[in-house]
């Protein structure tokens, strides 16, 4: 490529457009200033302002998980790096390739504890924990290669969030410097031949779909094993949407799920694809298959009979050619999920409010959850029809998510709806971005189950210390005010029997939508 003279801020918007990047999710400040003017001189890139730092990854972490490319964030230093750390750590349980860049204080204050605007010690410290990769650039011609590396990161193995961190006068600055083309990675599965006659011998294989079988975009390969090997499929929350819940071999969702245990107690063979195996609670005596793109990841939770470290997809693929096709298993598979969703229907309320979502969520429909009660159920319940259209916060447990979240998710697919379920808490974290919403015309639908608590902390206090509400209960606004301040159109529906109804009404306007379903404090789901 020809070199030229470019600011850091133009290098730095040139190479995320040579990246295929087409949005930055972002909030300006004093030291961003430079690379904001550059963006506003590329066509090629879209900028969405939110209303907090948090809201930048989070989005960004929606957008990546939805579209199967990296989501940008951009914030200013200390302050703006730690209110986006939220949304970093939550896409880092959840293997998502998100990039952000942050400011910096000036170069001659890095380090040296001046009390310059935004400054904190070793900000590179700060997101190293809950980040694959991270850089600090100093120098304009270092912009363009700083971020082909981020890319290669995040988009080779295991995908997880990476940062780099930029002072105002690199991206003011002039030097020679070019765009660098990107390179494609590899995909070359590891041998198979052992793991394909293991489950040749199996009686009994049970595949288990994680993350990793979404992000892999290995669905097609996953559904083909399983059918050759007549072996039902349990997902993990996040490996949801890896087969299509309509399948017959699909049984449902172990994640704490007590109901899966008679199916994962059957199997001889577990085929564990993209998962850490955290609560599968295998015997002793059962073999495990891990296929992983992390080999650290492998026989972390129970050892591993045969160890695949590989691409999900290409591995599958190559496993399926040693498989023969076994006689039909259907019936059984049919039989272990409804026993499962006989046993999750007896719970209460919430599986009354997941077949309603279903009901009123059409098929291509994206359901994004954040960390609530309904949402427990709607990671063990709620059928799923393909990858990518179903997100949680894994392990992190990230409350407030949801929603902006729920933004990123439209922002890459425009055409698709769109619906966030939320609780009265958590959607309040994050309630200010329906200004984001309006102002952008990124329109989705979002569930507010209302009960006046934080009702997982107050189940708590209800089940184990006595029924003493103490600093669970919450006086909530007017939801259907707080929506129409914004701009936004809100209803609220008093009956889940006519949730769908609404969820419909809402998804055909063009507007965002805020629906508030008060109800009781509920049982737990687990």
């Amino acid at each position: 490529m020809q070199r030229e003279q470019l600011t850091g801020g133009q290098a730095l918007a040139r190479q995320l457009v040579a990246e295929g990047v087409e949005v930055v999710f972002g909030l300006p400040g004093d030291q961003l200033m430079t690379a904001l003017d550059a963006f506003s001189r590329t066509p090629e890139l879209r900028y969405v302002v939110t209303r907090h730092e948090q809201a930048t990854t989070y989005l960004a972490d929606g957008y990546a998980r939805t579209s199967g490319r990296p989501g940008v964030a951009m914030v200013v230093p200390g302050v703006g790096v730690y209110n986006a750390a939220t949304g970093l750590a939550t896409a880092y349980a959840c293997s998502s390739p998100v990039l952000l860049l942050a400011g910096q204080v000036n170069r001659a204050g890095i380090g040296k504890d001046l009390g310059l605007l935004h400054d904190v010690h070793d900000q590179l410290e700060i997101v190293r924990p809950i980040t694959k990769w991270a850089r600090r650039v100093l120098e304009p011609q270092d912009v363009t290669g700083a971020v082909r590396e981020a890319f290669a990161r995040m988009t080779t193995g295991r995908p997880r969030p990476v940062e780099i961190e930029i002072p105002p006068e690199t991206l003011a600055e002039k030097a020679l410097t070019h765009v660098i083309p990107p390179v494609g990675a590899e995909k070359t599965p590891p041998p198979v031949a052992e793991a394909a006659a293991l489950l040749r011998a199996a009686a009994n294989p049970l595949v288990v779909a994680g993350g990793g079988a979404v992000l892999g975009d290995a669905s097609a390969a996953l559904t083909r094993v399983a059918e050759l090997l007549q072996a039902p499929v349990v997902t993990t929350r996040e490996g949801k949407g890896a087969i299509d819940d309509r399948h017959a071999l699909s049984v449902g969702t172990a994640w704490v799920n007590p109901r899966m245990r008679p199916v994962l107690a059957a199997a001889d063979v577990v085929l564990a694809v993209g998962t850490r195996g955290a609560g599968l609670g295998l015997r002793d005596d059962q073999r495990l298959l891990h296929l992983d793109i992390d080999a650290e990841q492998i026989g972390r939770h129970h050892p591993a009979t045969v160890a695949l470290a590989g691409d999900a997809a290409r591995t599958l693929e190559a496993l399926a050619e040693h498989l023969p096709q076994r006689p039909g298993r259907t019936a059984e598979a049919r039989a272990m999920r409804a026993a499962a969703e006989k046993a999750l229907a007896a719970v209460g309320p919430q599986w009354e409010m997941v077949r309603a979502l279903r009901a009123g969520v059409p098929e291509n429909g994206i359901l994004v959850c954040d960390t609530t009660s309904v949402a427990y159920m709607c990671h063990m319940g709620y059928p799923v029809y393909a990858p990518r259209t179903y997100l949680s916060t894994s392990y992190m447990g990230t409350l407030g998510f949801g929603y902006p979240a729920g933004l990123g998710a439209k922002v890459a697919a425009p055409d698709t709806p769109v619906v966030t379920v939320t609780g009265d808490g958590g959607f309040l974290f994050a309630s200010n971005e329906l200004a984001t919403a309006v102002q952008h015309g990124i329109h989705t639908v979002t569930v507010v189950f209302d009960d006046s608590a934080y009702g997982n902390s107050n189940r708590d206090q209800r089940d184990r210390f006595g029924g003493r509400e103490y600093g669970t209960v919450l006086r909530n606004p007017d939801w259907v005010a707080l929506a129409r301040a914004f701009g936004a159109d809100g209803m609220v529906v008093d009956d889940v029997a006519k949730l769908p109804g609404a969820l419909t009404e809402a998804l055909a306007t063009p507007n965002s939508t805020v629906i508030a379903v008060p109800m009781d404090r509920l049982p737990s789901p687990f």
